[in-house]
């Protein structure tokens, strides 16, 4: 009896194993509405946060269409009321992704706190940085795009998430950081958009039906909103397969530089006409806040401003400006001079911020100057201080008679 007692205590010590991890499981797939747990249980994924507030951001990309602080605060509204079911599927999926992605990139996660600004609407699908994305529409002047839907969103989050993977190997403390001047991952349209959508598919293909995958990127809005399409299809999407034995920085790492891959992926280039005579042909230097925009000018025959010349420590460089980007509006307004310019620029740079439409490669793109941190400001203004005391000093200097 005892011996048949001892069986029936070890047969239900067993049954109630499985079970009990099936509990922790669940229990550990509870995520908080706007992020991964603060204890960050999954230490090899960020914690992600989507953030709704974002009065400044909106302003900065549509200075005209926003009248009033109350006109911001209708739309943010609007967010808070529509994104259930954006987070309903990110907190049953976030985690698949995240780990999914990483392993087909081979790229860790340096970054151990992501933030995903949700907007009611934005210029563009996604902005890599900041991370930012649209609910409602892509809003262009007076004419809005509805935003897709359903397994659409799902998989232009996958992309904006694939952006934001790849961007850790420029980080020093990657242990990839070697990467970060393959000319594939430039940024450009037909590199590393292209990357992105490289990493991008392969992750959603453990995410979406092949079904409905297929004819998400069958769609016109995909191929409109990804310019580099085709050359993915035809050069990478059967060529770099990528798994967890060979994944994303394998192929980048065994790619020659000098490639007939890289060749091809160059963009095209735009002719442009040799602009007459004017009096602003001299280069422009933008110095706002004692070079702090760090990048100068020229106005091209088109009567747009061409960046000639870029600091890498100025904030132009950090916030995405490239050489030959040419500025076609400034906070939604046309520039007519140089002087005009420098006067948006700086009108916004310590409020509410600058948000700049440039072209490059023939696509319209963002750029957002964000307003700096009191901590930035302060040391903004010693740089300031001990440049001015330089040149002063060059003219304290007695002269030798």
């Amino acid at each position: 009896m005892k011996q048949l007692l001892l069986i029936l205590s070890i047969v239900f010590i067993a049954s109630a194993l499985p079970a009990q991890e099936q509990i922790v499981e669940d229990t550990a797939f509870q995520f908080d509405i706007t992020q991964f747990p603060a204890d960050n249980i999954y230490p090899d994924v960020p914690k992600v946060s989507f953030i709704i507030d974002n009065l400044n951001l909106m302003r900065a990309f549509y200075p005209l269409y926003y009248d009033n602080e109350q006109d911001i605060r209708r739309d943010i509204r609007y967010v808070n009321r529509n994104d259930s079911v954006f987070y309903a599927v990110w907190d049953s999926l976030g985690y698949t992704i995240l780990t999914t992605m990483t392993s087909l990139s081979g790229i860790d996660w340096i970054e151990q706190d992501l933030t995903i600004h949700l907007m009611k609407y934005l210029p563009r699908d996604r902005v890599y940085n900041p991370a930012l994305f649209p609910l409602e529409g892509i809003k262009t002047k007076n004419y809005v795009e509805a935003a897709p839907a359903g397994l659409h969103r799902l998989m232009n989050l996958i992309v904006l998430l694939s952006g934001q993977n790849i961007q850790q190997l420029f980080d020093s403390k990657s242990m990839h950081y070697y990467l970060r001047d393959h000319p594939l991952l430039q940024e450009s349209a037909y590199r590393l958009d292209v990357i992105a959508l490289t990493l991008a598919i392969a992750t959603a293909e453990y995410i979406i039906p092949p079904d409905s995958l297929e004819s998400i990127l069958a769609t016109e809005s995909w191929k409109r909103h990804n310019p580099g399409w085709n050359t993915f299809e035809n050069h990478f999407r059967h060529n770099w397969l990528l798994t967890s034995e060979t994944p994303l920085v394998t192929y980048l790492a065994n790619e020659p530089y000098n490639s007939s891959l890289v060749n091809l992926t160059r963009p095209p280039r735009i002719v442009r006409p040799k602009p007459e005579k004017t009096s602003e042909d001299k280069p422009v230097i933008l110095s706002a806040g004692g070079g702090r925009l760090g990048f100068s000018v020229a106005k091209t025959g088109l009567g747009l401003f061409e960046i000639v010349d870029l600091d890498t420590l100025g904030l132009g460089f950090a916030s995405g400006l490239q050489i030959g980007d040419l500025i076609k509006r400034v906070n939604g307004e046309v520039v007519r001079s140089a002087r005009d310019l420098m006067s948006k620029i700086i009108d916004k740079l310590d409020s509410d911020g600058v948000y700049m439409i440039v072209l490059r490669e023939e696509q319209e793109v963002g750029i957002l100057l964000l307003p700096a941190t009191d901590e930035e400001a302060e040391k903004a203004k010693e740089t300031d201080e001990v440049l001015e005391a330089e040149d002063n000093s060059l003219f304290d200097k007695p002269q030798k008679n």
